[in-house]
């Protein structure tokens, strides 16, 4: 999952993104976000790992599979806080 910027996106030639699995049996931490593949047109119900944050290089990337609503996305930030200490 891609969870930087709009402006890196765009003049970056890397992308930091987070890991994201189909294995529904890790353990749920609170820096785990699932997510329903009927709301995102996945093929598996998937678990984002926000504690596997990583950079890799735009090339690597092949094509867009979803795009989380609001809801999630404040899921998301909240746990990418948890998962870097950030207090705001």
């Amino acid at each position: 999952m891609i969870i930087q910027n709009d402006i890196g996106n765009k003049h970056s030639p890397t992308v930091i993104c987070a890991a994201i699995t189909s294995k529904m049996n890790k353990a749920k931490l609170p820096t785990h976000i699932e997510i329903d593949a009927k709301k995102c047109r996945l093929v598996k119900n998937s678990v984002v790992l926000l504690e596997q944050i990583r950079t890799i290089d735009k090339q690597r990337l092949r094509e867009q599979v979803c795009h989380l609503d609001q809801e999630l996305m404040k899921k998301v930030n909240e746990a990418l806080k948890i998962s870097l200490e950030l207090h705001t």
